[in-house]
């Protein structure tokens, strides 16, 4: 075996020796995660942000669909606030 970084062929050899009880209690000392890392990503926070825009172009009208300008800023600002205020999610 070489002073240096051993290699997998001296891993190899060294194993080879050890009878299988001997690795038994070797792998016993090596500890071992039993829980696994779950990573969980909430996506609360996108799915009310998505459902107020799909509720807001839902609800929203035209402005060609309304009489005058003002008329239709009045309406979409209603709609707007109606929309983030979660009344209909």
């Amino acid at each position: 075996m070489s002073d240096d970084k051993p290699n997998l062929n001296d891993i190899a050899e060294m194993l080879a020796i050890l009878k299988p009880e001997q690795i038994a209690k070797l792998m016993g000392g090596i500890p071992i995660n039993k829980q696994p890392i779950i990573n969980v990503i909430d996506t609360s926070f996108r799915q009310r942000r998505l459902a107020i825009s799909d509720l807001y172009f839902k609800s929203a009208i035209c402005p060609h669909q309304v009489g005058s300008f003002e008329e239709y800023k009045v309406h979409d600002e209603g709609i707007r606030q109606q929309a983030l205020s979660g009344v209909d999610l």
